[in-house]
C-alpha cells in the first residue's frame, strides 16, 4: 500500500529531530499562554462579581491569613461547602450562614491564593465566625485543642502567642495586593493596619482571620 502524502510529510518531520522538538515546544508554549494569560487580562470583578457585603481583609485578618498558610492549616481544614445535599445538610439552616448554604465564587474575590483545601481531618471553617464567635474559645483551642475539643488530633500552637507580627511587612503585603490585583485598599487602611498590629502576636491575628470567615455573608438575624 502506497504511503499517503500526510504520512510521508509526518514521517519526514519526525526524522528531523531538531525541527520537531522546536515545533513541539512552540505548540506547548502557545497552549500554555492560552491557559495562563486570560486570568491576568480579565478583571475578576467582571468574571466573578463580589457578593454584596464581602470586604477585603483588614491588616489583622490578612496577617492571620498569612499565619494560617505558614502553619499549613489548609492541610487539615477546608473552607468550602460544596453544593451537594450531604454537604449542605451538615450545616444547620437556622443559623446565620448566608442566603444559601454552599460556597459561592463571589465570596473569595479577595483571596489570593484560594484556601479551599480538600482534606477534612478537622472541620470545615467556611463559617467559623458563626460557629465559634468567641475570641477566648479560639485562644484556648489554639493553645491546647483538647481543652475545647476532647479527642482532637490537632497539635497545639502556644508559640503563636509569643511571636509578634511585623506590621510593616503586612502593610507591604496590602500595598502589593492593591498594586498587582486592584484590591481596594486606601492609605487610611494602611495607617489603621499599622496601629492595629502594634504588639499583636501571630495567635491574635490568626484568631482575627478565623473570625472573618463567613462573617461578610452572614444573615443578620
Amino acid at each position: 500500500m502506497a504511503e499517503s502524502k500526510f504520512t510521508k510529510s509526518h514521517t519526514g518531520l519526525e526524522s528531523k529531530s531538531g525541527l520537531f522538538a522546536f515545533l513541539t515546544t512552540v505548540a506547548i508554549l502557545i497552549g500554555g499562554l492560552v491557559e495562563v494569560l486570560p486570568p491576568f487580562l480579565i478583571s475578576p470583578s467582571k468574571t466573578v462579581p463580589p457578593i454584596a457585603g464581602v470586604m477585603p481583609y483588614s491588616g489583622m485578618e490578612l496577617a492571620g491569613r498569612d499565619v494560617y498558610i505558614k502553619e499549613g492549616c489548609l492541610n487539615c481544614h477546608t473552607q468550602m461547602i460544596r453544593p451537594f445535599k450531604w454537604e449542605t445538610d451538615r450545616f444547620d439552616p437556622t443559623r446565620a450562614y448566608g442566603d444559601t448554604p454552599y460556597s459561592k465564587g463571589g465570596e473569595f474575590v479577595y483571596d489570593r491564593p484560594f484556601l479551599w483545601g480538600s482534606k477534612r481531618t478537622g472541620p470545615d471553617l467556611a463559617h467559623e465566625s458563626q460557629i465559634q464567635p468567641s475570641v477566648e474559645w479560639h485562644k484556648v483551642h489554639l493553645m491546647n485543642p483538647r481543652e475545647t475539643s476532647p479527642g482532637s488530633v490537632m497539635p497545639g500552637y502556644p508559640y503563636l502567642f509569643k511571636n509578634e507580627v511585623d506590621a510593616e511587612q503586612i502593610v507591604s503585603h496590602m500595598q502589593k495586593l492593591k498594586n498587582a490585583f486592584g484590591t481596594p485598599y486606601t492609605e487610611a487602611d494602611f495607617v489603621k493596619a499599622k496601629e492595629e498590629l502594634k504588639g499583636k502576636t501571630e495567635g491574635d491575628v490568626l484568631i482575627a482571620y478565623l473570625l472573618k470567615l463567613g462573617k461578610d455573608t452572614a444573615v443578620v438575624k
